[in-house]
């Protein structure tokens, strides 16, 4: 837990002190939305399905729910922040996310955080795939509003 406590702190700094170019409404709203998200799909794959757990604890953790309401909407807020509007721009920017979520999956996994018992990280990585232009989208129809 350690690890992703330290991860967690460090994005929040980063957070904190970026130049935002996210409005506070945005900011917000894209914390519910990536709170859901994340919330959700763990449930469903890892609690319901049994595929993964995290914090060494089968069951949902209050540490692990803690981590996930903070460190998924702080990486979705850096994210958002500097994404590229031009679709061009965007692809390298999308697979460069795609690799650094894979990668700090991993890391999770080394770290003993994550712990899987059926899902493998390429599922992740395909997962991801799709993910990333969701929130895209998220972020272009709530900037439309």
């Amino acid at each position: 837990m350690a690890f992703v406590y330290i991860v967690a702190a460090l994005i929040a700094v980063f957070v904190w002190f970026m130049p935002k170019r996210l409005s506070r409404p945005e900011i917000y709203f894209l914390w519910i939305f990536v709170s859901y998200v994340e919330i959700v799909v763990d449930l469903t794959l890892g609690t319901i399905l049994g595929l993964y757990h995290f914090a060494q604890d089968p069951e949902v953790s209050p540490e692990a729910l803690f981590v996930k309401m903070i460190m998924a909407p702080l990486f979705g807020i850096v994210f958002a922040n500097y994404m590229p509007e031009k679709w061009k721009s965007f692809i390298p920017y999308w697979l460069l996310w795609v690799v650094l979520s894979t990668f700090f999956e991993w890391l999770t996994i080394k770290s003993g955080y994550l712990t899987y018992k059926g899902w493998e990280l390429w599922y992740s990585f395909l997962f991801y795939i799709i993910a990333i232009p969701i929130m895209r989208w998220n972020v272009r129809f709530i900037r439309r509003r």
